[in-house]
């Protein structure tokens, strides 16, 4: 068998930029897929980053994302799966190694098929290459020394394995599992941010918008064709030879018409839900916690269950409205061309007006009950959580206080919402059997069939579209009403001011030694939104770097809203916090988070359900390098956390969470405590996280924090 090699696929590697150009690849790739026009400031490399310094690299490229309002995930792909991710990767930056040298260069792809992936050449060309070759130029050295040893000890049977098939991929694979492309950057828009223009073009929503009315109005015509040639035909007593064949014709054309309509409708709904999910998923990462623990479970809850609604609806209402637009348009035309025209047309016309009124009644009525279902759900997940407490200290009289009247709320309300549903599902009947009737003097007075059978084929039609106009009302009804729920989140993925991204144009470099002032704090103010009186006033301190700081003080004295504000979790009223000499707004809120963290109490942290390995280094790097795993075993160890390690059966990768490994009190403790310490940040502050440690345990914790923290502020209760 004979390895794929780079020297086979040149291109992959040629074609690559250099590290030197590695900041005017990122904004062109950038600019070519529309994601942005021009950066907020222009985009330099660090001048101490090293092209073998995937840390650095992989820190630049958050800060260039920032600045250019993008997000770049790293991703890595095993061996076997490299042809995959080339094949779906774009936009996306992937590292490469020269095969024989030590020169590291940046693919950068701009699209992707099946089959072959385009990338944008220095000189702001573009190039097609094979799927294979990013493979070949990543493990052609790899491929080269399995293939020898394969070749040596199967014989004539690795001889027979096509090069570059998946069978020899896959035996590569075999050999060595351990291969992965680590270094994968993709870039990707960010919801809220990015323009509806560019997200439909990034898509091809037009395109499929377009076919999609096109095939609608075709069954349409297709319809009145049907109609016409009937009335003409048949019904007139005029039969030439072929009209049953064209009839035929156009009954079977209406087959392939629909399986195309449904096809585009469905690739369509995948689309935009998809989008439609980012968004809500982006804006619920970026609401303000206050508003989150104000608004409760119950109503979070309620806003889950609307938004799924929304989607549907909102998709279900969109598509049906392509064919009743069209055929609010057609149905008139036809009326027009049957018998009894004026008439048939004013009825027409006169309940389409009446279901439009239908429906906004039974939106205003679908308002007031949506609120009061809300209200009954709120009330009832805030019982099941406090569930405990209430049958331990609430009266057994109590438990059920209020819940008839809200019941016999809910039912009064639902009353007119069923009444407007009733009213605007048989309003189509209604006029179906009024238009007969205005067309009952038309046959008697001896109309043409031809007439006849188009106004009986106009009927047929308007009846169908005041059916898809009642229905739209009531699905628009609800879906305004889910939208009106879910409009916060919308709000909050486009808010600046919570906006977890921003970054500035400044890195900072790590402390140089103690006695740096590294936080400096000066007239800080601070109030809650529900609050007249502020927590904080005044607040001024410096930290410097190898502090360590106790901050002790009673309950509600606002250390927490202290920490949160350092940490870079909420913003002061008034008051300036300087980071090493430089303010938030200028740093960014990615890199000032990144220097300050923060340890939050127990009940405001949490183990995700993943493996063990990502909960410890989610805040470092993932996927982790071999390195990061080395380190966090050794954070482990040093928190007391080895016997949980040596009972896991996969160690770090061991899930936990929910519906994992169960730890416990203690053991999340310290797993808090070491994700903290391997972010390696300038400051860490712990607020209240050695609670549930044993005196032998604490040892051991404040042993390894005072260790590894450059500078450390606890806070306690005295």
């Amino acid at each position: 068998m004979t390895a794929l090699t780079a020297q086979e696929f040149p291109e992959a590697f040629s074609t690559a930029w250099p590290f030197e150009r590695l900041s005017d690849a990122v904004l062109l790739l950038a600019r070519r897929t529309g994601f942005v026009a021009e950066p907020r400031e222009a985009l330099a490399l660090d001048r101490q980053m090293a092209p073998h310094d995937i840390a650095g690299i992989h820190r630049w490229f958050q800060y260039a994302a920032d600045a250019l309002q993008v997000e770049m995930q790293l991703v890595s792909s095993r061996y076997e799966d490299v042809d995959g991710l080339a094949s779906r990767c774009a936009p996306a930056i992937i590292r490469l190694k020269a095969p024989t040298a030590d020169e590291y260069r940046f693919l950068v792809i701009l699209r992707t098929d099946p089959k072959h992936f385009t990338v944008l050449l220095p000189d702001g060309r573009e190039q097609s290459l094979p799927v294979p070759s990013l493979r070949a130029a990543r493990f052609a050295a790899f491929e080269e020394e399995i293939d020898t040893w394969l070749a040596k000890h199967l014989g004539p049977l690795a001889a027979r394995v096509e090069r570059g098939s998946q069978e020899a991929v896959r035996l590569r694979a075999e050999f060595r599992s351990d291969l992965t492309l680590t270094n994968c950057w993709l870039l990707r828009p960010v919801p809220g941010r990015t323009s509806l223009k560019t997200l439909l073009k990034r898509e091809r929503i037009l395109p499929k918008l377009g076919a999609l009315l096109a095939v609608h109005g075709a069954m349409a015509l297709v319809a009145v064709l049907m109609w016409m040639n009937l009335g003409t035909n048949a019904l007139a007593g005029h039969k030439p030879d072929g009209w049953h064949v064209a009839w035929g014709l156009l009954v079977l054309l209406q087959v392939p018409l629909m399986s195309r309509g449904e096809f585009l409708q469905s690739l369509l709904g995948l689309l935009l839900g998809r989008q439609f999910k980012q968004h809500l998923l982006h804006g619920a990462f970026r609401m303000d916690p206050d508003v989150v623990r104000q608004q409760g479970s119950g109503a979070l809850l309620s806003a889950v269950f609307e938004s799924e609604s929304m989607e549907m609806l909102a998709l279900e209402t969109g598509f049906q409205a392509f064919a009743m637009i069209i055929n609010l348009v057609l149905v008139p035309l036809v009326l027009l061309a049957g018998a009894a025209p004026m008439a048939q047309v004013g009825l027409f016309v006169g309940f389409a007006v009446f279901i439009v009124a239908l429906g906004g009644w039974h939106l205003r009525a679908r308002e007031r009950w949506t609120r009061a279902r809300q209200s009954l759900t709120q009330d009832l997940v805030e019982k099941l959580s406090g569930q405990r407490t209430r049958l331990a200290q609430q009266p057994r009289s109590l438990w059920h206080a209020g819940e008839d009247a809200q019941l016999a709320s809910y039912a009064r309300l639902s009353r007119p919402m069923d009444a407007a549903r009733l009213w605007l599902v048989y309003a189509a009947r209604a006029w179906f059997v009024l238009a007969l009737a205005v067309l009952g003097p038309a046959l008697v007075s001896g109309a043409s069939p031809g007439l006849v059978a188009t106004s009986v084929g106009g009927l047929l039609l308007g009846w169908g579209t005041l059916q898809q106009l009642g229905q739209g009302g009531l699905t628009a009804g609800s879906a305004v009403v889910a939208w009106r729920s879910i409009a916060s989140l919308f709000r909050a993925a486009r808010n600046e001011q919570t906006s977890t991204g921003e970054r500035g144009g400044i890195i900072l470099d790590k402390p140089s030694g103690t006695g740096e002032v590294v936080v400096q704090a000066r007239d800080l103010v601070f109030r809650h939104p529900s609050r007249v009186r502020p927590v904080l006033d005044g607040c001024s301190f410096k930290i410097l770097a190898g502090d360590r700081i106790l901050l002790q003080g009673a309950s509600g004295g606002g250390k927490t809203t202290l920490a949160a504000l350092l940490a870079g979790l909420r913003r002061q009223d008034s008051g300036l916090l300087l980071l090493r000499g430089v303010d938030r707004a200028t740093l960014g809120d990615r890199e000032f988070r990144e220097r300050i963290v923060l340890v939050p109490q127990f009940h405001e942290n949490h183990i995700f359900a993943a493996s063990l390995g990502f909960n410890l280094l989610m805040g470092r790097r993932w996927p982790a390098d071999p390195a990061d795993l080395r380190e966090a075993e050794t954070v482990c160890q040093e928190l007391g956390l080895g016997p949980l390690l040596e009972r896991m059966p996969g160690g770090l990768n061991e899930m936990v969470g929910d519906a994992g490994w169960q730890l416990s009190h203690g053991e999340k403790s310290r797993v808090f405590l070491a994700r903290a310490l391997l972010q390696d940040a300038d400051v860490i502050i712990l607020d209240e996280s050695f609670a549930a440690l044993d005196p032998d345990t604490l040892g051991k914790v404040m042993a390894c924090v005072d260790a590894r923290a450059r500078t450390l502020m606890l806070i306690a209760h005295p």
